[in-house]
């Protein structure tokens, strides 16, 4: 029984980590674009929303995840808990630390210690097609 548990457990484990989604951007250090398409998909005949997108840069050793509240308005968050340094997990809605339960919203404020600091943000600005984070 143990062990069928613990095949169960990494199965449905191993379906959350998917849920996440990279998106593809440009620029360089000081500045990148991401396409504001990276928000919609297609599940089938439908298509849908994510409420984010997570961005890895390299140089640096956690990723943003950006999260989009109306067409104009978007959200970037480093995600680096500013209590021990561990790296965030993006929870729909909000930011949740693994190593010691700190919650933060989808716009950085902190919601749970014990975390008393809000996240890190990035400039955003949009145009028509595309999303701006100012680094």
């Amino acid at each position: 029984m143990l062990c069928l548990g613990v095949v169960g457990m990494a199965a449905a484990l191993q379906g959350c980590t998917s849920a996440n989604y990279f998106a593809k951007i440009e620029g360089d250090a000081k500045k990148i674009s991401i396409k504001k398409s990276e928000f919609t998909f297609t599940d089938g005949e439908k298509t849908k929303e994510r409420k984010y997108v997570l961005v890895k840069l390299t140089q640096s050793e956690f990723p943003i995840c950006l999260y989009k509240h109306s067409e104009t308005e978007y959200s970037a968050l480093l995600m680096y808990c500013p209590h021990k340094g561990c790296e965030l997990l993006a929870q729909g809605d909000y930011l949740v630390c693994p190593c010691h339960g700190s919650e933060f919203t989808n716009k950085g404020k902190v919601l749970n210690p014990p975390a008393d600091q809000d996240l890190q943000q990035f400039k955003t600005t949009v145009d028509n097609e595309n999303i701006y984070i100012q680094l």
